[in-house]
């Protein structure tokens, strides 16, 4: 039984007389439904710790129970603000303006979103049941409470009002003003009745058939595994074998076995030397959850179902198809802008593609391999043909980048481009780890603007594997908040008195999760819901983080990162040209693949014609190999069918197309050009930086480029095309 305070049950009441039952709120219904809560909590910021948003969080003090009672406790809260937000706006004489819409929306998401950041936070990074589980009921609870303000009849109208007044209104109050009449459109806030329960119907549904596709591929991928013996993984590194080993503690003398699990899946192309055995384990990978499976498992009629129900989803909501659908919150605008990059890239690059793949069976033919090369071939066969090209190993790598020599040189350059001061401030900062750190941000007057904390290292299964930046804080001047980020990797953990060493990959990783957090921390825009990262049109979220690791083709950016392990030696210009030129290999092969995926995902969902038929044609147009009919790919892609790239999977390769461009502003001022590149670097601080999700995107670009983007620079900084070339 959930107790109710006076005041709530009175905003409850209230609410549920005005507004149409098909908008309506039940304020703690979800609580109710989940069952985690016997009634509101009764936490305070005296006694939860997560309660308190306006100091740093108390890891050491936080349980699982803080973070069920704190975020049940301010979804109520947040969920009234916006009924008596709701109820005043019924209200014909309260005025429609910034003040009495915009700031207390601004107000009531800053507890819940702090609390939910370090809750989030703690799920990944101090994993264990209790925290798993509170964590994956509280999810949908929160994703709920957070759609509630689109759902409003009267919050609707009075961004309507806004809009039509929009001249007066600020670049950021117009984008929060676009944001919610979308958000509120895409919500189904314009239908009727009647298309109203079909767009609930076809929600149901896509929910459902998302998580049946997920399961029927999860249950088809842990179906398999194949015992292997000595000979087949004789050639693994150990650091590799050691995922194939049955026993851990029996690396070297097995048994060993190959699962599914991508990373596992790919490492065993690249290293076994038995081709039959590499086609088993490819067709496997490309057969999971098709009719291969059995039917049980056959994703065929969940593509279809997804592709339908999204389909409806476009109809009722007034879009041609889903691709035009995704295009409202995408920089591309339209899938023929998508379409028209995806057609140019393919033209440009396929020449190269076609060179690399010669040149890679000329490779195997030279060293006794008769056959054709086939998509299983091609790992294997390229492994041993970089390690012929470039001689290098990543263990020799590895020791001219110990991590806190790296920190430092990014701190410089992040200081040299952007005139930001970034200090430790650990002393007194309650951690989740030891290992953990907390960094201060400066602007040029010594005034703290932004904060972090950085947690390096792998930590088994206690953490999850993968880097990211999580959202501890956005800056707000509504509330007075400041940027607060939490930066996680998965780095090799230091060992005996030996630092951390990084490879070439890691570095790069580093540098995008810097992109992230510098476009988070040094926001200029006074608004939680469009600063920094929120907003961020889907394909220029990684915009920023390709420019940052794309000085890693400067020598004098990445010596200054450098100092080896024991001489202290920067990184040769030699050895820093080999890295990129080995950065660089077969990228029209790969290429072309993104391009394919990229092009079929937008065919599922603009064509009607059968997945099957769509996917054997945009093969034979994109891909420099034979179909195999016998092969279901789409049946084993959630990227584009439950995941969050539905026609959106060219997102990435708009961004890199976008990053390109922009760091070549660097290029052509000369990198090595400290006065001119300080010029650019802020130039990019007060427009992609500063602007975020406050600014269409394609207006940041203008503001620093002078120019629509050009997909040249794309081919130039993946070494497909030259400088200046013509074609």
């Amino acid at each position: 039984m959930i107790v109710l305070t006076k005041k709530l049950l009175q905003i409850s009441r209230v609410h549920h007389r005005i507004i149409t039952k098909r908008n309506k709120y039940i304020v703690l219904y979800a609580l109710c439904h989940y069952k985690i809560l016997p009634e509101i909590p009764s936490d305070t910021p005296e006694n939860n710790p997560l309660l308190r948003s306006n100091i740093l969080p108390q890891f050491s003090q936080i349980t699982t129970q803080n973070c069920v009672n704190a975020i049940g406790r301010l979804v109520i809260e947040y969920e009234s603000g916006i009924h008596q937000l709701d109820q005043k706006l019924y209200d014909a004489d309260f005025q429609r303006n910034v003040q009495n819409v915009i700031l207390p929306l601004d107000r009531l998401s800053g507890p819940l979103d702090f609390a939910w950041g370090a809750f989030k936070l703690l799920y990944t990074v101090r994993r264990n049941d209790n925290l798993a589980d509170a964590y994956v009921k509280l999810h949908p609870r929160l994703l709920k409470a957070k759609r509630e303000k689109y759902l409003s009849a009267s919050i609707y109208g009075a961004f309507k009002e806004l809009k039509e007044n929009e001249k007066q209104l600020t670049e950021p109050v117009r984008r929060i003003t676009d944001k919610h009449l979308l958000e509120s459109h895409l919500s189904g806030m314009d239908l009727t009745d009647n298309a109203y329960k079909h767009f609930q119907s076809v929600m149901k549904k896509l929910d459902q058939h998302r998580i049946n596709y997920k399961m029927k591929l999860k249950n088809s991928t842990s179906s398999f595994y194949h015992d292997l013996e000595f000979d087949h993984v004789k050639h693994f590194p150990r650091e590799i074998l050691k995922l194939f080993a049955v026993d851990s503690a029996r690396i070297s003398n097995g048994p060993w076995r190959l699962i599914l699990e991508p990373h596992i899946y790919q490492y065993f192309l690249e290293y076994c030397n038995v081709r039959l055995l590499r086609w088993n384990a490819w067709y496997a990978y490309n057969v999971r959850a098709s009719s291969t499976s059995g039917q049980s498992l056959n994703n065929s009629i969940e593509i279809e179902e997804l592709r339908y129900q999204r389909s409806e989803l476009a109809k009722v909501l007034g879009f041609k198809s889903y691709a035009d659908l995704s295009m409202k919150t995408k920089m591309a605008g339209s899938v023929e802008n998508v379409l028209e990059m995806i057609t140019t890239l393919h033209v440009k690059s396929q020449a190269t593609t076609l060179k690399e793949i010669q040149e890679l069976q000329d490779f195997a033919k030279q060293n006794g391999f008769e056959e054709k090369l086939e998509l299983w071939d091609i790992p294997y066969w390229q492994r041993l043909h970089k390690e012929e090209l470039f001689n290098l190993d990543d263990a020799v790598v590895r020791q001219y980048f110990p991590l806190p020599c790296v920190l430092k040189g990014i701190f410089n350059l992040c200081h040299k481009l952007f005139g930001i001061t970034i200090q430790e401030a650990s002393s007194n900062v309650d951690t989740w780890h030891p290992d953990v750190t907390y960094y201060k941000i400066l602007d040029g007057n010594g005034k703290q603007i932004a904060s972090f904390y950085m947690d390096p290292y792998f930590r088994g299964n206690e953490k999850s594997l993968g880097s990211w930046m999580e959202v501890g804080q956005n800056h707000s001047d509504v509330t007075g908040s400041e940027p607060l980020a939490y930066m996680i990797f998965n780095f090799h953990p230091p060992v005996s008195s030996q630092p951390s060493l990084l490879t070439f990959e890691d570095l790069k990783i580093l540098l995008q999760k810097f992109g992230h957090l510098l476009q988070h921390s040094l926001t200029t825009i006074p608004y939680a819901d469009v600063s920094g990262l929120t907003n961020l049109e889907w394909d220029v979220v990684n915009v920023c983080p390709y420019v940052m690791s794309s000085f890693l083709k400067h020598y004098g950016t990445i010596s200054s990162l450098s100092s080896h392990i024991e001489s202290g030696k920067m990184i040769s210009p030699e050895m820093h040209e080999t890295l990129v030129k080995k950065d660089h290999y077969m990228m029209g092969l790969r290429l072309t693949e993104e391009l394919y995926l990229s092009a079929l995902d937008l065919e599922l969902y603009t064509k009607r014609e059968f997945w099957t038929n769509v996917t054997k044609r945009m093969w034979l147009q994109y891909m420099p190999f034979p179909f195999d009919k016998t092969v279901f790919q789409p049946c084993s892609f959630p990227e584009i069918f439950c995941d969050q790239y539905p026609a959106a999977y060219f997102s990435n390769l708009w961004a890199k197309m976008i990053a390109a461009d922009v760091f070549s502003a660097f290029e052509e001022v000369g990198l090595d050009e400290n006065n001119k590149i300080q010029q650019i670097g802020h130039r990019f601080r007060d427009t992609f930086l500063a602007l975020g999700g406050g600014c269409n995107p394609g207006e940041v670009f203008r503001k620093f480029r002078g120019r629509d983007p050009c997909i040249d620079a794309l081919l130039v900084s993946s070494g497909i095309m030259k400088k200046n070339h013509s074609s």
